[in-house]
């Protein structure tokens, strides 16, 4: 608590972040991708838990670069040049690390794009022949998703986007709020008033969830409160997830111009007896 604070201080947002991209020189190459927005901007306001995941199963810095082969959807993670396959050791040590991050309360996570280890998608998959494909996920993000399947996460490269940018920063501000709720105990009457607080911004992202969402609130005693509890969750941050589309502001309304002043011994034209035409001589 501060002194002269009334309340507790707040603790700051806890998010999950490749160590590369706040300047740990932890790269193959014995560099570094510092992202200015998260170290220095969005560093301001969060906690950052950063993890490199090739240095934490004991590969060096500098080091041979390790890529992705075989199928995309299980690929296996290989050594590029001594061909040294390290699947088993990074799977393993993914689902410990992951299993870890659970426990810190984590609200979100920013991963390294294209990274073997970190790449959320199209990360390149080599197969025979030397052809690759843009189509894997890094091996520890993968194991992060699945034990953390409501966390939002998203690549450093993506939130260079404004919107995409002002997207995640509203899934970890709202996933903030609903771990708060779990964290203080959920009823029946708390579920129905988070939906309430919060079916303005469902509705903007995905309106069909929203209504989705409030059937499943509104007959919430017809089955265990904490299986509703676990559906609403899921389909809570399933529907942000979807980009809400941008608002439009209409042009204002120019005025009508008012309607020029009559005199008022004017009469109107309907009125007004016909011009007499002259008669013409005999």
């Amino acid at each position: 608590m501060r002194r002269g604070d009334s309340q507790p201080a707040m603790a700051p947002l806890r998010l999950g972040i490749s160590a590369c991209l706040l300047g740990q020189a932890v790269r193959y190459d014995g560099g570094h991708k510092r992202d200015p927005f998260l170290a220095a901007t969005l560093g301001r306001f969060v906690e950052w838990v950063a993890v490199c995941p090739e240095v934490e199963i004991g590969l060096g810095v500098p080091r041979e670069p390790i890529r992705l082969e075989g199928d995309p959807a299980a690929p296996r993670l290989v050594a590029a040049n001594s061909r040294r396959d390290l699947t088993r050791a990074m799977t393993r040590f993914a689902r410990a690390r992951a299993a870890e991050l659970a426990r810190l309360d984590l609200v979100g996570y920013v991963f390294k794009k294209d990274s073997p280890s970190c790449g959320l998608e199209r990360v390149r998959v080599h197969g025979d022949g030397g052809r690759s494909r843009r189509r894997g996920t890094g091996l520890f993000a993968r194991a992060v998703m699945a034990r953390l399947p409501l966390l939002p996460v998203e690549e450093e490269g993506r939130l260079r986007d404004p919107a995409l940018r002002a997207s995640f920063v509203a899934r970890v501000l709202a996933y903030a709020r609903w771990k708060a709720a779990l964290a203080a105990g959920m009823t029946g009457a708390r579920l129905a008033a988070f939906h309430a607080a919060h079916a303005p911004q469902l509705r903007a992202h995905h309106p069909t969830a929203c209504r989705r969402l409030g059937a499943l609130v509104a007959n919430a005693g017809k089955r265990p409160l904490r299986a509703v509890v676990a559906d609403y969750g899921a389909g809570f941050m399933e529907a942000l997830r979807t980009q809400a589309p941008p608002t439009r502001r209409r042009a204002p309304r120019r005025p009508a111009p008012p309607a020029p002043r009559r005199s008022p011994t004017a009469r109107p034209a309907a009125s007004r007896p016909a011009p007499r035409r002259p008669r013409s001589s005999p």
